[in-house]
C-alpha cells in the first residue's frame, strides 16, 4: 500500500515518455498545417485582391458577388481538399501515437506495482501481478482509433465554412486596398488555423485518454492485489487549481480516470493493498505521495496567485471556501465528464450561502 519514492519516480518517467509522444504528434500536426497554408496563401491573396477590386465606395462586395467569385471558390475548394488531407493524416498519426501510449501504460504498470512491495524477493514470493493480454490491448486501440476518426471527420467542413464566413463578412477597404487584402488573408488564415487548434486538442486528449485506458486495463488485470488508484497531479504553478484539489484522492479501481479537463496531464497511480492484506507479515512504510495543501502553502505567493487567481485565493485564505470546493465535475455529452476549476462567481455564491446559513 505504500507509494514509495521509487513509485513516484516511475510515474514521472512514464508521464515524461507520454509527454514526448504527445509533443511529437503536436509538432508534426502543426508542421503539416503550416506547410499546407504556405501552399494556399497565393490563391487566397488572389481571391482577396479580386474582391477588393470589386469593392465600390470602400464597401465590401455583396454576399452574392463573393459567392460568384471564381477565385474565391477555387481558394475554398483547394482549402477544403487540403484540410481533408490534413485531417486524414492527423487521424492516422494520432491513432499510431495512441497505440504507443497504450503500450507505454501497459509496460509501465508492473514496475510501478512492484515498487510498492518489500525489497526482499522472498517477501514478494506469494504476490501475483497479472499482465493484460494483447487482445485486450488491441481492443482499446481499436476503440480509440474509431473515436479519433470520428472526431477528425468534421474538421475540414467546419474550417472551410469558417473561411467562407470571413470572406463574406469582409473587411473595411479604406484608402489602402493592399492593407485590406492582407487583413482579409490573415483572417482566412486564422479560420484555417482553427482546424489546427482543434486537431491539436484532439491529438492531446485522445492520446492521453488512450494511455489512461491502457493503465486502467493493466491495473484491472492485477485487481486482486490493488486497493484502488490515486489521482496524481504535477504540483507546479502551471497545473490548474482543479487538479491541485484532486491530487492525492484515492478512487476505486473500477472508476475511470483521472477525469481531468481536455489535454490534462494528471496520472492514474495504482495503489496496492496493505502488505498484511497481501499476506506479508512486515511493517509497512508510510506513503510518500506529497500533500497538495502542504506543497501549495510553501509556494511563493506569485505561484499561488497564478494557480488560484486573486479572488479565489482570497476566499481560500479567509476560510470562506475549502479545497474541496475548488474542483467541480461537468458533463460533456460530446466527450466525457471531467473536473474543472469552479468559477469565482459560483465560489462567491457558495461562500455567501454558508454565511447566511451559519
Amino acid at each position: 500500500m505504500a507509494i514509495t519514492e521509487r513509485t513516484l519516480a516511475l510515474v514521472r518517467e512514464m508521464r515524461a515518455s507520454l509527454d514526448r509522444i504527445v509533443d511529437d504528434q503536436t509538432r508534426a500536426t502543426t508542421k503539416a498545417w503550416v506547410r499546407a497554408w504556405d501552399e494556399l496563401i497565393r490563391v487566397f491573396n488572389e481571391a482577396a485582391d479580386e474582391l477588393i477590386a470589386a469593392a465600390t465606395g470602400g464597401r465590401w462586395p455583396s454576399r452574392r458577388q463573393v459567392a460568384r467569385s471564381q477565385r474565391v471558390e477555387r481558394a475554398l475548394d483547394l482549402a477544403a481538399r487540403s484540410l481533408g488531407e490534413l485531417a486524414l493524416k492527423a487521424s492516422n498519426d494520432v491513432a499510431q501515437a495512441a497505440w504507443q501510449a497504450v503500450h507505454l501504460a501497459v509496460e509501465a504498470t508492473l514496475p510501478i506495482l512492484r515498487s510498492q512491495m518489500p525489497a526482499s524477493p522472498r517477501a514478494q514470493a506469494g504476490i501475483r501481478f497479472d499482465r493484460i493480454d494483447e487482445a485486450a490491448v488491441e481492443a482499446i486501440v481499436r476503440r480509440t482509433t474509431q473515436q479519433i476518426t470520428a472526431r477528425h471527420r468534421p474538421l475540414s467542413a467546419d474550417a472551410t465554412e469558417a473561411m467562407r464566413r470571413e470572406l463574406v463578412r469582409g473587411v473595411v477597404v479604406g484608402a489602402n486596398p493592399r492593407e485590406a487584402a492582407r487583413r482579409m488573408v490573415d483572417r482566412c488564415q486564422g479560420a484555417f488555423a482553427g482546424g489546427l487548434t482543434r486537431a491539436v486538442t484532439i491529438a492531446r486528449t485522445e492520446i492521453i485518454s488512450a494511455h489512461r485506458e491502457g493503465a486502467r486495463a493493466a491495473q484491472d488485470a492485477s485487481s486482486s492485489t490493488l486497493a484502488g488508484w490515486v489521482w496524481t497531479a504535477e504540483l507546479k504553478a502551471r497545473t490548474c487549481a482543479s487538479c491541485w484539489a484532486q491530487h492525492g484522492r484515492v478512487h476505486p479501481l473500477k472508476e475511470p480516470g483521472p477525469l481531468d479537463h481536455q489535454s490534462g496531464r494528471c496520472a492514474r497511480t495504482p495503489k496496492t493493498k496493505t502488505w498484511r492484506e497481501l499476506g506479508i507479515d512486515l511493517d509497512e512504510p508510510d506513503d510518500v505521495i506529497p500533500d497538495a495543501r502542504v506543497v501549495f502553502a510553501a509556494l511563493p505567493r506569485a505561484d499561488q496567485l497564478k494557480i488560484m487567481g486573486p479572488r479565489r485565493l482570497q476566499l481560500l485564505d479567509a476560510g470562506e471556501i475549502t479545497w474541496d470546493d475548488i474542483s467541480e465535475r461537468r458533463e460533456n455529452p460530446e466527450w466525457r465528464p471531467s473536473y474543472h476549476v469552479r468559477s469565482v462567481r459560483d465560489l462567491e455564491q457558495l461562500a455567501a450561502d454558508r454565511t447566511s446559513s451559519a
